[in-house]
């Protein structure tokens, strides 16, 4: 029995197989390339044609299956993530707050936080996302800490009606997935379709055809999401090149002093996006949507621009 032929197996197809996202990002890249490269290589007009279409189709039934709430693990930030989001302030951000207020040797401090961090850490998403109310009822009504438990309480309401529609978007789940399940495989068979035909139209600058058409990054990698590295006073610097979707949510923070902006830009060290404020040493968490653009094809740079008079360290993750 011969075995399959590596050359006839579509990665694109295969590569995407767990994440409708992925296949979004994909198609993004590719049928935005085919339309801006197709000026310069006419060639290229009937592969967009063609292709578009099936885009349109899967860009459509990924933001179905995004607002019937029945996207899998990866795919947007899920009541799991969201409660990631929900720990990181209450560690870095109400804990240092309340500790100033009370320090930790003292009564009042530990009847706020009588079993420690264990509640947040232990138990099903269920009981984890209820010790955020019982943080809120041991403040109370402290007027010391009025602004932290109405942040508490906010956080607790959103992560219960998160996990509410999480557990009601189920009738419509079989219906979404196989409407996605089609969108994504003919939209992958096609761009391995527009591959075999790039290859031949271009075979001589085919390494480079590629590059420029296919996201190769994307598709060849597992993504990284942790990006550091270090910026001079008022300086700008790229930070990473990625194909966001409006839904990503990404956590920025940037040890220093002073303020910062970051930018989605069509360049590198760009600035033509909404600029997202980031003040030193406070952790921000956003959506990509923040930066107010509408082409995630094009706005791949995402730029940082110091306005402090020191160096500083930043840390971006997407999460």
């Amino acid at each position: 029995m011969i075995g399959p032929w590596k050359f006839n197996e579509n990665q694109m197809e295969i590569s995407t197989r767990e994440s409708l996202k992925r296949a979004v990002i994909l198609s993004t890249f590719h049928d935005n390339a085919l339309l801006a490269l197709s000026v310069t290589y006419p060639a290229l007009l009937p592969l967009y044609t063609r292709y578009h279409p099936l885009h349109l189709a899967l860009v459509a039934a990924y933001n179905t299956h995004t607002s019937s709430g029945s996207l899998q693990q990866g795919e947007r930030l899920s009541v799991s993530q969201e409660f990631v989001v929900s720990k990181g302030l209450l560690v870095e951000e109400w804990i240092p707050a309340i500790s100033i207020v009370y320090k930790k040797t003292t009564p009042r401090y530990k009847a706020i936080f009588p079993n420690g961090l264990k509640p947040f850490n232990k138990g099903g998403i269920d009981e984890k996302i209820a010790a955020f109310d019982v943080l809120g009822m041991n403040i109370g009504t402290d007027a010391a800490l009025a602004t932290i438990k109405t942040a508490v309480v906010s956080n607790y309401d959103s992560l219960l009606a998160d996990r509410a529609a999480q557990k009601t978007a189920k009738t419509t789940t079989a219906d979404n997935s196989t409407a996605s399940e089609e969108a994504r495989v003919a939209a992958m068979n096609m761009q391995y379709r527009n591959l075999g035909n790039i290859m031949d139209v271009f075979f001589d600058t085919r390494e480079a055809m590629c590059a420029l058409v296919f996201d190769l990054v994307t598709l060849r990698e597992n993504p990284q999401t942790i990006f550091t590295g270090g910026i001079v006073s008022f300086a700008t610097d790229d930070i990473m090149a990625h194909t966001f979707l409006a839904v990503d949510q990404i956590a920025a923070k940037i040890t220093g002093s002073g303020f910062f902006n970051l930018y989605l830009s069509t360049t590198p060290t760009g600035t033509d996006s909404t600029a997202v404020p980031i003040t030193a040493n406070i952790k921000k968490y956003f959506a990509a949507s923040s930066f107010g653009v509408t082409d995630y094809a094009t706005h791949r740079y995402l730029v940082v621009v110091s306005q402090s008079a020191d160096a500083a360290n930043y840390r971006v993750q997407l999460m």
